[in-house]
């Protein structure tokens, strides 16, 4: 079973504790999985840096898609949001609302240490 690497706001108070919920669900599911932020050298040196999550398993899932992804690891009370993903009306809206959260998660869930690198300036 190959590892599972999933690269995450370390700035971001839901991102953190969303992380430490993955990695209960990884270990419970027997997944190989390793959790770093994408402000480390390994997330910058992918070009990770400027995202809100991204999941490294069978492929590169970013976003909601990573996030959907993480659903096949989840208990069994919450596997069905990642079966809904896969009816497309329905994973516009999830890919929306990602959207409207990763937009806000500082302002409604707070800051931790770890921020994200400033953006190059447009040459």
């Amino acid at each position: 079973m190959k590892e599972w690497v999933l690269f995450y706001d370390g700035g971001c108070n839901l991102c953190h504790v969303s992380k430490l919920r993955v990695e209960s669900w990884a270990e419970k599911a027997g997944q190989p999985f390793r959790a770093t932020p994408l402000q480390s050298d390994e997330g910058v040196d992918r070009g990770y840096g400027f995202e809100a999550m991204v999941l490294e398993a069978d492929k590169t899932y970013k976003a909601a898609d990573a996030w959907l992804k993480l659903m096949d690891i989840a208990p069994w009370y919450l596997r069905w949001v990642g079966w809904l993903g896969h009816i497309p009306s329905v994973r516009s809206l999830l890919t929306w609302g990602y959207g409207v959260v990763a937009k806000y998660r500082y302002k409604w869930f707070g800051t931790r240490e770890c921020k994200l690198p400033t953006p190059p300036p447009n040459s």
